[in-house]
């Protein structure tokens, strides 16, 4: 398979993913929040979370000859964070299926030091990642921008609804045009001209 392939296809599975994740979190606070999620949502994050793993590679594989160093560590941080996201969305499913309660996975400390650890992976990975887009230009400036936003916008959304419909908003706008970007520009060189 052709690398300008495998750059469309990744960038299908991130558009994809933001369109779940958005898709998501709309359903969620138009009914009200409920407390345990449903099989059919728990479901739909665990695939949302693979596809942004699969294309996710992707789009650092795109910008990470001019991405350096920073952008590795921005990588490495939010598949860190990604992977445990696809992972508490996995024992969710063991919740509602009814194999568990939470209760007693909250007894399992590994998982309740994760669980608070790792939203800051994510967030440092947000950073990280929007500034080395910003700064090789490889993507455009503005979806840099936009990610470095999320990250500085998700510690607001524990306490703070409007946080949160900003936070989806700009989630699905800022991974929806890495995507589109990938997926449109893939044969495109850095140094070449479309």
């Amino acid at each position: 398979m052709k690398t300008t392939s495998l750059f469309q296809l990744g960038g299908i599975a991130v558009l994809l993913s933001a369109s779940l994740t958005g898709l998501g979190r709309l359903i969620y606070y138009l009914s009200e929040q409920p407390v345990l999620p449903t099989m059919l949502d728990t479901w739909r994050g665990i695939m949302a979370g693979a596809l942004f793993i699969l294309g996710f590679g992707a789009v650092y594989a795109r910008q990470s000859k001019a991405g350096g160093i920073l952008g590795l560590i921005g990588y490495i941080l939010i598949m860190l964070a990604q992977l445990y996201f696809v992972a508490s969305d996995a024992v969710s499913l063991e919740v509602v299926a009814g194999l568990a309660t939470e209760e007693q996975i909250a007894q399992v400390p590994a998982y309740a030091v994760s669980s608070s650890l790792l939203q800051w992976v994510w967030v440092a990975g947000l950073l990280v990642f929007g500034i080395s887009i910003y700064r090789t230009q490889v993507f455009p400036k503005q979806a840099g921008l936009l990610l470095v936003l999320l990250g500085l916008i998700q510690p607001l959304t524990v306490s703070l609804v409007w946080a949160r419909v900003i936070y989806i908003l700009l989630y699905v706008i800022g991974w929806g045009w890495l995507g589109w970007d990938l997926y449109s520009k893939a044969g495109i060189q850095i140094d070449e001209n479309p």
